[in-house]
């Protein structure tokens, strides 16, 4: 008979070809038994399961379990902000992941079953979450003055409106009072077998994992926000879009899936960030600072920043005056981050003249070419005057990729001048350097 762990790498390998997304993500995570929990859960980097779970399902049944979990990685439930409620979390997840894949058999419900209209239809985590506690909280109110004649309430005699349907559920707002009990599960530690101690199940099988109640809280207690996380399954998104290799997900999720990754970069941290990276100096002696060792018996020492920047302008055409605007006041910005000598250069097809050394930030600059745009103009400069420490290279994308460069010294920064060219351009730049945008204003 077929183990647990063998009947998850099954289909996870069949997912390689017919299914690349799920494939990706899921090989992000170290999967393993833990017989303490009901079901399956994600968090923290793994897939845990209970190979007795694993093992009452049928092949199909198990297929569309693991697939479910897989869209819950690729919409980063588990990684998300934190919510004080697990078991809504969970069971706003399941609304969610439902409407964007169909799963026969299991049992979730839809967003039109559970709230009893297509009002909500193909809505996000967050929403859906708002909205179950929002009604929780109004059942709960309701509940609890039409037993304000009562002594005592016990609290797992309280019901509230979580859904199935017009049905009341325990999903209680002040059940757990925001804090975080997490069950003594060992995170899966100290197993050793997938058939080893079946503690804590029961034979119910999908119905439990179906069900908030009876596992939402282990599920999703530990799901928080992790930016390494995010990072890495966005990655894999990008990848396979960029690739076009979706495998069976209909175009319309694509565009929902990619809608999750929206990049807000802060182009003034990656500026410090860049900045901090090429940033370099020189030792020099000086009888006006003492040593630290021996006081002003012999000189002391400072440092000067020594860093030579080079910043290259995209001038073609494609390139509007309020963007070059934008261009030369964020150059502007580096004599503030402790750069003391900036090299300009204006460059469509070549480079326009001879490079500009500022050494104080300058409001004008006089500009010339506005044709096309080859970035190779750029790299064959840089490649030729390598005692750049970096270069920042504005533009609106609009040119084939370069050559990598032979000069691996001058790190390279790709600034574009809108968020829509940094999207169109970023995948096959990056393989040169980082890559930020200008919000717009």
């Amino acid at each position: 008979m077929m183990a647990a762990r063998e009947k998850i790498t099954k289909i996870v390998e069949k997912w390689y070809l017919c299914e690349p997304l799920y494939f990706a993500v899921w090989t992000l995570h170290k999967v393993e038994p833990n017989t303490r929990i009901k079901t399956i859960r994600v968090q923290r980097g793994h897939v845990e399961y209970n190979p007795v779970f694993i093992d009452s399902l049928s092949p199909e049944d198990l297929e569309s379990v693991l697939s479910f979990e897989a869209m819950r990685i690729v919409l980063k439930h588990p990684y998300s902000r934190k919510k004080d409620l697990p078991d809504i979390s969970y069971l706003a997840s399941n609304i969610t992941i439902k409407e964007y894949i169909e799963t026969t058999g299991l049992g979730f419900l839809s967003a039109r079953e559970f709230f009893g209209s297509h009002e909500y239809d193909r809505r996000h985590f967050e929403f859906y979450y708002d909205k179950i506690l929002e009604r929780a909280q109004t059942v709960f109110q309701k509940k609890k003055e039409s037993d304000s004649g009562s002594c005592s309430v016990k609290d797992n005699d309280r019901q509230s409106e979580s859904g199935r349907g017009e049905e009341t559920e325990n999903v209680n707002p002040e059940a757990h009072d925001g804090k975080e009990n997490t069950p003594k599960d060992g995170d899966g530690a100290g197993e050793t077998g997938d058939g080893a101690g079946e503690t804590g199940y029961d034979e119910n099988g999908l119905e439990n994992y179906t069900n908030e109640k009876s596992t939402g809280y282990e599920n999703a207690c530990n799901w928080n926000r992790s930016d390494y996380q995010e990072q890495l399954i966005n990655e894999k998104i990008e990848e396979v879009s960029v690739a076009d290799t979706w495998g069976t997900i209909p175009a319309s999720i694509q565009e929902n899936i990619l809608a999750t990754l929206k990049p807000k970069i802060d182009y003034k941290m990656i500026l410090k960030s860049f900045r901090a990276s090429i940033l370099s100096s020189t030792r020099r002696l000086t009888r006006m600072k003492p040593s630290r060792r021996y006081d002003f018996l012999y000189m002391g020492s400072r440092r000067d920043f020594t860093t030579k920047l080079l910043f290259a302008v995209d001038v073609s055409g494609s390139v509007s005056h309020a963007a070059l605007r934008n261009g030369f006041s964020i150059m502007n910005r580096f004599f503030r981050y402790g750069i003391e000598e900036i090299s300009v250069i204006c460059f469509d097809s070549e480079i326009k003249g001879k490079p500009l050394t500022l050494k104080k930030a300058k409001k004008e600059i006089d500009i010339s070419g506005r044709g096309g745009t080859d970035f190779s103009v750029v790299i064959d400069f840089i490649d030729k005057e390598r005692n750049f420490d970096g270069v920042i290279i504005f533009t609106d994308g609009y040119a084939p990729c370069p050559a990598i460069p032979k000069n691996k010294k001058t790190k390279i920064l790709w600034l574009f001048d809108t968020e829509s060219n940094f999207n169109r351009c970023k995948s096959h730049l990056s393989k040169l350097g980082k890559t930020a945008f200008v919000k717009e204003t």
